[in-house]
Formats: C-alpha cells, sequence, structure tokens
C-alpha cells in the first residue's frame, strides 16, 4: 500500500497527476449459517455493545449491565444512548467491552473510530450541501446499503426468482438488530420503490429479475446515502490497513498513479470502468451461507 505525495506537472505547470484507488471490502458478521443468507448490515460500535447486553441474558438490563457487568464506568442513560447510536462511548469502555467479550479491542476500536469519521464527515456533508434536515448516519446509510444489497441479491443472467425470496434474502437483518426490524422495512420499501422507478428491477407475477446493476444517485437525499456509505466504507478499509494490519480482514487496498494524456482521461475511466463491470459479473454468485457480500469502490481523480 502506498500513498504518494508527489505531483508532477507539465511544461505549463498543469497537474497531470491521476490516482486512482480500488477497494475491496468483505462484509462479515459473526453469526451462524442459518442467518447468512441475509445481507450483512453494516456493523456499528452501537450493535456490539447492545449484542454483548443481550446474549448475556434478558436479565441484564441496561441498568443492571452498566452496574454489574461494565462496573458502573457508565452511567445507564449514557449506555442506552450508546446503544440507539446517539453518543459515542470512549476508548476505555470500549477497552472494557473487549474484555467482558473476551476479544482483541483493536477491532472494536477500529468501529468505534470508523463511526467517528462516518459522524463528523455527514456533519461536514450537511454544511457542503445545505441540507435541510440533518443526516441521521444510520437511516441514510441503510438506505444506500439497502440498494446496493438488493441487486446484488438477484441473479447475474436476469432470471426470475420469487419476489417473497429476494426479500427476504435482502430485507432480513441480524438478531442483534432486531430494534432496527421496521425501520429496516420501510427503508427496504423506499429502495424498492427507487429500483423499479429508475428500471434497475422489474417485478411481474409475483416474480422479481435484475435489469441493471448500478445505481447513479440522482437527488440531494441520495447524494448524502451513498455519500456516507462511501464514507463507511473507505474508512472501515483504512482501519483495516492502518489500525489491524496484523489481522485477516478481506480488505483490499491499493493506489497507483501515472501521467496520462488529457485528452485520454475519459478513456481511461471508461476502460477501468468496463474492467470491473466484467469482474464483477465474473465472479458474482448467489447469495448462500458459502457466499459472502462483497462492495468494491473505485476512485479515480486527476490532480
Amino acid at each position: 500500500m502506498s500513498f504518494p505525495r508527489a505531483v508532477q506537472r507539465d511544461a505549463h505547470g498543469s497537474l497531470l497527476l491521476n490516482n486512482y484507488c480500488l477497494l475491496v471490502k468483505q462484509l462479515l458478521f459473526g453469526y451462524c449459517a442459518a442467518v447468512a443468507t441475509a445481507a450483512p448490515a453494516p456493523r456499528s460500535i452501537k450493535d456490539v455493545f447492545y449484542e454483548t447486553r443481550v446474549l448475556m441474558g434478558r436479565e441484564y438490563t441496561v441498568r443492571r449491565f452498566a452496574a454489574d457487568v461494565l462496573g458502573g464506568s457508565v452511567d445507564p442513560v449514557m449506555l442506552g444512548y450508546i446503544e440507539k447510536g446517539k453518543r459515542f462511548p470512549s476508548e476505555a469502555l470500549v477497552r472494557r467491552l473487549a474484555v467482558i467479550r473476551k476479544e482483541d479491542p483493536e477491532p472494536l476500536l477500529a468501529l468505534l473510530w470508523r463511526d467517528r469519521v462516518v459522524y463528523a464527515f455527514g456533519r461536514e456533508l450537511r454544511r457542503v450541501l445545505h441540507a435541510p434536515r440533518g443526516i441521521t448516519g444510520i437511516e441514510d446509510a441503510d438506505l444506500a446499503v439497502l440498494i446496493s444489497h438488493a441487486i446484488a441479491a438477484l441473479p447475474d443472467d436476469g432470471g426470475w426468482v420469487p419476489l417473497r425470496r429476494w426479500r427476504a434474502q435482502y430485507r432480513t437483518a441480524p438478531p442483534r438488530q432486531a430494534r432496527a426490524i421496521v425501520a429496516t422495512e420501510a427503508l427496504a420499501k423506499r429502495a424498492e420503490r427507487t429500483l423499479r422507478e429508475r428500471e434497475l428491477i422489474e417485478i411481474r407475477a409475483g416474480k422479481v429479475r435484475r435489469r441493471g446493476r448500478h445505481f447513479v444517485a440522482q437527488d440531494r437525499q441520495e447524494r448524502q446515502a451513498l455519500a456516507l456509505e462511501f464514507c463507511a466504507l473507505f474508512a472501515k478499509a483504512l482501519l483495516d490497513k492502518l489500525a489491524l494490519a496484523e489481522v485477516e480482514t478481506g480488505t483490499y487496498l491499493r493506489n497507483h498513479y501515472l501521467n496520462i494524456d488529457r485528452q485520454r482521461l475519459a478513456e481511461f475511466q471508461q476502460k477501468l470502468d468496463g474492467i470491473l463491470r466484467k469482474l464483477a459479473e465474473e465472479f458474482a454468485a448467489d447469495a448462500s451461507p458459502e457466499t459472502r457480500f462483497l462492495n468494491v469502490l473505485v476512485a479515480s481523480t486527476p490532480f
């Protein structure tokens, strides 16, 4: 992995360096094959706190968990905010949770750091786009993720599949997020409506098939959602490579650079897109307990 700092110029002083970054991320979560066919939801540090408490048993309310398990190191009200994603835990609290879970704290800290980056990015994004409402950081990001999952859950050859089975594959949330099922259902309906309006899917007589793979944001709300998803994806990749360098995370991150004729920039990017499309079609498989959801983000930008 390299991050070049040198920038070259032509005889007229114009910047000619073109950077492109290829990022591959595997979304993973620790549940058995019974739920592996569901599209994995983005995991946040709030989910880890909620999951840990719930798996310890019904008797562990937020108040008891804060007092008995976390040793009174956090106020019960604050813990409730943390589980809902309204507040961030301290790094010391995350390390304490890792001890309780008997896990290495670094992956959990990486989740916390990523969540902080996405939150800060969303806050700045509102200013840039002059958004009339706040970005929740959960619902908007989930909309973009659901759209990606919905497309990926359909056969590549355009074949028809039962509508009910397709919805079950991409809508079902992991058990730790059962409290968010209602919101996910509403977002799934928005995602399906958007896909039909863009003619990316076709639904007929209780069946559905794919008509396209690539979703392009058009309005401000969709741009916000995709921006947050891309930010979370890239932040996760950077942390995987830098903070979790010794852990096999399944993330690939590379940076390449070259001088390129200005007139050939569009041609280069078109060929790059064509290669990536071909790779996606070649390796795509139907969702199953043996497959993982793979998200590929590519950026090519001139300096």
